[in-house]
């Protein structure tokens, strides 16, 4: 039997070049059950495989695909994928994220997203600026961190709206979300203790210096 992808010969179930899947039989009720619930459970492994590795260690993901490697993490594509699955999650609970509302049409938890992405890829990379890494290199770290953390406050902020808590303690959280963040776009690069604590004080600063000056000139965020 040949592979049906590369033309490679298939000596078991699974193909020595491209490691595609083969099982002759027919199609029938057990192996279409079979291949649904593999699929879903492979996705929830791979799932939490990469939310662990991207919250123990942040630069693997990053610098994994920096370096050009493909396919075996998540892409910055799939987490940015996943994080809006979350936000579209969170936006049947409620309307606002972590206590903070933005005036839209489209959903504001989206919006909030994109927005959060885009200036802290703008920061990271003015900050960062002497390790070299272009515009498109941080808009990936971003992808990553902001898809990751959003990802892991959707529940919280669900949780905190269940619960009729006041909007000052859901605001509160707004802080932390961005400030780990951060934390973990500095752990993306080789710099001292002291090093990164300055940049990811510098870094808070300028993005809610941004988000005032918004507030300032619009009235409203």
């Amino acid at each position: 039997m040949k592979c049906s992808v590369c033309s490679s010969e298939i000596n078991d179930k699974y193909c020595s070049k491209c490691g595609q899947y083969y099982n002759g039989g027919r199609i029938n009720f057990i192996t279409f059950l079979g291949d649904l619930f593999g699929s879903i459970f492979s996705l929830e492994k791979s799932f939490f495989r990469n939310i662990r590795i991207g919250l123990s260690q942040p630069k693997t993901l990053v610098l994994n695909y920096w370096n050009g490697f493909r396919k075996f993490y998540y892409s910055p594509g799939k987490f940015f994928t996943m994080a809006s699955l979350f936000i579209l999650l969170h936006y049947i609970f409620a309307k606002d994220f972590l206590g903070v509302s933005i005036t839209s049409k489209a959903s504001t938890q989206f919006i909030l997203l994109s927005f959060n992405i885009f200036i802290l890829t703008f920061l990271s990379f003015i900050t960062f600026f002497k390790y070299k890494r272009n515009l498109y290199e941080h808009l990936v770290l971003n992808i990553y961190n902001v898809s990751l953390w959003t990802i892991v406050f959707v529940p919280i902020s669900i949780t905190l709206n269940l619960l009729n808590t006041s909007n000052f303690i859901e605001q509160f959280f707004f802080i932390p979300y961005h400030l780990l963040i951060i934390i973990w776009n500095s752990r993306a690069f080789d710099m001292s203790k002291l090093k990164r604590i300055t940049y990811v004080i510098l870094n808070l600063i300028l993005f809610y210096g941004i988000i005032l000056l918004l507030i300032y000139k619009f009235g409203e965020f």
